[in-house]
């Protein structure tokens, strides 16, 4: 199970870890966006730093429907305590968990001040 918590800007956080090329882990506070169908965006630098391989341009969709051409990377995450391969979207701004990694869990939180964050496999 995943623990995280509502910021003062009204965002569900959890701390997600990302391995490097070299398997060392990164441990970053991520934004849960149910919004976005990927499973996960990172500033270039933090891409940088995981020393990430060959990037894969890609199409995406925004918010504001225009579509953009990002870079895509193949990553590693530690997920539910297991190692998880994932598609890295490189995007400015907070890192984002989208709904390609929440799928198959269940994701509750206190919509309250600092209110708790859970995501956890769904019961069979």
């Amino acid at each position: 199970m995943t623990t995280g918590w509502i910021n003062r800007d009204h965002e569900l956080v959890v701390p997600l870890t990302v391995l490097d090329s070299n398997d060392a882990s990164l441990v970053l506070e991520c934004v849960v966006d149910t919004g976005f169908s990927g499973d996960l965006t990172l500033p270039p630098a933090i891409i940088q730093r995981l020393r990430l391989g060959q990037a894969e341009a890609i199409t995406v969709i925004t918010a504001n429907e225009a579509a953009t051409r990002l870079n895509a990377y193949r990553g590693v995450i530690l997920w539910q305590r297991q190692r998880r391969a994932v598609r890295i979207i490189e995007a400015e701004g907070t890192p984002l968990i989208g709904i390609g990694l929440l799928w198959g869990n269940l994701l509750t939180a206190a919509i309250t001040d600092n209110g708790d964050v859970t995501i956890g496999p769904l019961a069979p």
